[in-house]
């Protein structure tokens, strides 16, 4: 994979990481232990889905266009199916979806502020 991609993508998911464990420690010194696990089981599906997307990426590499544009379709596919499969386990198990959903949205918003960040320093523009 494409050093430069490697490191955003890395950079990214320890933003997620670090925002998951401080939203988590203040739920937990809340006192909301179901909440904090729900909140961290969904920021860890982004996590994993952010992860199996760096790996489909890294799979494209050296094919032609088509095959490429194939490969990423199926894996975005498989990856709407494994995550609905994530929230029917966190259901089972008990956890409180809505914040399983509040843990996605989270995760997911660090990604676009994380891109927004990295498309700026790439244009070499003032971010602030």
């Amino acid at each position: 994979m494409n050093q430069q991609l490697s490191s955003a993508m890395g950079r990214t998911m320890r933003r997620q990481l670090m925002v998951a464990v401080l939203i988590g420690v203040v739920l937990l010194v809340g006192g909301y232990y179901n909440y904090a696990a729900s909140f961290g089981f969904g920021v860890l599906l982004m996590l994993v889905n952010a992860f199996w997307l760096a790996h489909r990426l890294e799979k494209t590499q050296g094919m032609n266009a088509r095959s490429g544009e194939r490969s990423l379709y199926a894996g975005a596919a498989l990856r709407f199916v494994a995550l609905i499969a994530g929230l029917l386990l966190a259901q089972l198990v008990g956890l409180h979806l809505l914040v399983v959903a509040a843990g996605i949205f989270i995760a997911q918003a660090v990604v676009f502020v994380s891109a927004m960040k990295e498309f700026k320093q790439d244009k070499g523009e003032s971010i602030g």
